[in-house]
């Protein structure tokens, strides 16, 4: 067990309160034994936003700092702005695996790996708050509010995020960055923050603030954003304005930074499916944009008590059937009158019959009190195959082998130019897609293709004539390294014909 550990700071990252630990106990170069020292294991990573092995560091401070792992992610992961939009089984394997030693998944479940929204490629920090933290605490650390995905100032300073140089994800997985060793003494760029960044911002910092580690699920969520677009008078004729609500956003965010996270469009996109049927869960960044807007007055703290309330899975409607079945001789009429449409029309299938004023209501009535006998009496499906398109096979081939000559024409007196391959001469022609698929309806094609593709020795050779005259022109003695270089040509790859072109180069440029 460990006799000493930092204390931790107001919101700052286990990851900070590890490196510190480092730091303070004069570990910094040799991390592997920090690894061992905390986790007691040297499978753990360093990872900042959402680190696994939590059961192992808890049992090891239990001496010295009565904690538990709920707490740790709660108070010092980035986890707490994940999982309320998750479903509750998918943050409780999130939980569960940043408490075990099996955290390789925690990325994919949370969806942060295939989110097109990225989260920062460098630590970053606010430099007036950095002077605070020297001053005040006499050391520097990490503060969680500064590593959100899509946050680039502090609001309590209007002041821009300066950029460290250590990598969020770093390459050294077993390095824990000290803030102290890492951030640079810079004044700090004042940033214009207006009133509807602040409402995203202060959402964002009350997730971190009171973290709520239950996953809602999909369910709620969807049935909260169809409630919240019916009363904001987003809803025409039970459909949703998708439109109305990307033009409301858009004029919104508008100049601000968050501006390039909304769609480029009103089409088919992550905002559309925010209010259709959660098939996925989203970013919370994009939650949160949406919120700040539509409900400004709302904390976030609001929101998720507002949708913990509604249904976890979709309720099942049970559906009371009257007995509607009609009488025989009604049955009798019915069939009496489509019989007679289908001998009055010989030529209409059930879709023309369809159509028809008389033949739609008829056939709607039989199919939903007599359907079997309608199956029955039905017409023959209508022939929808239409006479294929004859393609002109010679025609083509012809036109193929003329454009074929053609490219190869231009290109062969050339030394500067791709390889002739088959593929490649099949691209310089029209339908080329079609070519490859009609090879063998095309036999002048095919044998042409077949005559004059270039092999790979082929096109090395003429590259090394090509590297002999730069060689030349340039004044510059003929070497085999020196051709082989600027030829491109691995010497793995050199054969008996590419090695006796080599020597005869070098025996002429002497």
């Amino acid at each position: 067990m460990l006799g000493y550990f930092p204390v931790p700071y107001n919101d700052e990252l286990l990851y900070s309160c590890i490196a510190r630990y480092a730091q303070h106990t004069g570990q910094e170069n040799n991390q592997k034994a920090v690894i061992r020292d905390v986790f007691t294991t040297q499978t753990a990573v360093a990872i900042p936003d959402l680190p696994s092995h939590l059961n192992n560091l808890v049992q090891n401070l239990s001496s010295i700092w009565s904690t538990n792992v709920n707490e740790l992610i709660g108070k010092h992961t980035l986890a707490p702005i994940y999982l309320p939009f998750l479903s509750k089984s998918q943050a409780d394997k999130v939980c569960h695996s940043m408490a075990s030693e099996a955290g390789g998944n925690i990325h994919t479940r949370t969806g942060i790996s295939a989110s097109s929204v990225k989260q920062p490629d460098f630590f970053r920090y606010c430099p007036k708050c950095a002077k605070e933290q020297l001053s005040e605490l006499g050391e520097m650390y990490w503060p969680r509010i500064h590593q959100l995905p899509g946050l680039e100032y502090c609001v309590r300073h209007s002041c821009a995020l300066e950029i460290s140089s250590v990598n969020f994800h770093p390459r050294e997985k077993h390095f824990f960055h000290s803030a102290s060793l890492e951030c640079g003494a810079r004044s700090g760029s004042n940033a214009v923050i207006n009133s509807q960044d602040r409402k995203l911002y202060s959402m964002y910092a009350e997730l971190l603030e009171k973290p709520y580690l239950e996953g809602l699920g999909p369910n709620r969520w969807m049935l909260f954003y169809q409630n919240l677009a019916n009363e904001l008078g987003f809803i025409k004729k039970s459909r949703v304005q998708h439109r109305d609500i990307y033009y409301y956003l858009q004029q919104k965010w508008n100049g601000s930074s968050f501006e390039k996270y909304l769609p480029g469009s009103a089409d088919d996109n992550w905002l559309v499916n925010l209010f259709r049927k959660h098939r996925k869960s989203f970013h919370p960044l994009r939650h949160l944009m949406v919120l700040s807007v539509l409900v400004p007055k709302n904390s976030i703290s609001e929101v998720l008590h507002s949708v913990r309330r509604l249904p976890v899975a979709p309720q099942t409607s049970v559906v009371c059937s009257i007995s509607t079945k009609a009488s025989k001789q009604v049955i009798e009429i019915h069939r009496r009158l489509w019989c007679e449409l289908l001998l009055k029309f010989p030529l209409l299938g059930v879709k023309g019959l369809r159509t028809l004023s008389e033949g739609g209501p008829l056939y709607a009535w039989l199919y939903r009190n007599d359907y079997k006998w309608l199956m029955n009496n039905r017409p023959k499906n209508e022939s929808t195959s239409k006479p294929r398109y004859h393609v002109d096979y010679s025609a083509w081939d012809d036109r193929n082998i003329v454009g074929l000559e053609g490219t190869l024409e231009s290109l062969k007196s050339q030394t500067e130019r791709p390889r002739l391959t088959r593929t490649f001469f099949i691209k310089t022609l029209t339908r080329a897609n079609s070519i490859e698929k009609h090879l063998n309806d095309l036999p002048l094609t095919r044998q042409w293709l077949a005559l004059h593709s270039e092999l790979v020795e082929d096109y090395q050779l003429l590259r090394l004539k090509s590297a002999y005259q730069k060689t030349i022109e340039q004044n510059l003695e003929v070497k085999r390294w020196r051709l082989l270089r600027l030829a491109n040509i691995r010497k793995e790859l050199i054969t008996p014909r590419i090695e006796q072109e080599i020597q005869y180069l070098e025996h002429q440029g002497k």
